[in-house]
């Protein structure tokens, strides 16, 4: 479903706070309420931290690929990523700390080895810090962009250049899903608030069970809207969330 998702999401005119996102699948009944936007919604969110996305237990970040980039495949994530948010779907929690903050800044900044994974130059930096004859790596140093000496006595500058060029190499994948946050003035939201949103999208930050999270978590079918019976159910969630609210400050 996702590629398909991608491609039909690339098509839409038009997306905003004022569309709200119908989903229809095909060969099954039903009008959408909100549970199957937001069905849609969870499955596209994991279908992309997979097909688009690489790391481990430290986070993720986008896989170097050009044929997406060139799709404009990186975009699509950062609007799916808005609407989500903006329409009751999960939060995109598997990022790496110093890509969210990319996000939030349009720069790179506080890249250590610590806080970056790369499945590949993860594990040559390592190699490099624990060899004994860092010549024996050369061809993987020098095709990190690294023009200086290779030796011992320069470890560090060699790490941080295979640091940098995990980073760097990733920045025009980065720039396009800034774009894609700009939906919904998302973007706008977390440079404003970044403390407040990074545990959105940052790994590693467990949900909080408060009455928001409760709250946008249900999927309720409504009745017709303009009914009777439409307001008496909208009354029923106000009169729910306020009791979460009460309980909250006892």
């Amino acid at each position: 479903m996702l590629e398909r998702g991608l491609k039909l999401w690339q098509r839409q005119k038009t997306g905003g706070p004022a569309n709200e996102l119908k989903i229809t699948f095909i060969g099954e009944a039903g009008i959408d309420t909100g549970a199957l936007r937001k069905e849609f919604l969870s499955e596209m969110v994991a279908g992309i931290e997979v097909r688009l996305f690489e790391g481990g237990e430290k986070g993720k970040i986008p896989k170097y690929s050009i044929t997406d980039l060139d799709k404009n495949y990186f975009k699509v994530p950062g609007e799916i990523f808005a609407v989500s948010l903006g329409q009751g779907g999960p939060p995109p929690r598997f990022l790496q700390e110093w890509y969210y903050q990319f996000l939030v800044t349009g720069t790179l900044k506080d890249i250590t080895k610590e806080n970056v994974y790369d499945a590949e130059l993860s594990t040559l930096i390592e190699k490099i810090e624990n060899a004994t004859d860092v010549m024996q790596y050369t061809e993987e140093i020098l095709n990190c962009g690294y023009t200086g000496p290779i030796t011992l006595e320069h470890q560090d500058s060699i790490v941080r250049a295979v640091l940098l060029h995990a980073t760097t190499k990733r920045i025009p994948m980065l720039q396009q899903l800034r774009e894609g946050l700009e939906l919904y003035q998302l973007l706008s939201v977390m440079q404003k608030k970044p403390k407040e949103c990074r545990n959105l999208f940052v790994i590693g930050d467990d949900d909080k069970v408060d009455s928001h999270y409760i709250i946008s978590s249900l999927a309720p079918v409504m009745s017709d809207t303009g009914s009777l019976k439409h307001k008496t159910e909208a009354q029923i969630l106000d009169f729910f969330q306020d009791f979460l609210l009460d309980l909250e400050d006892i």
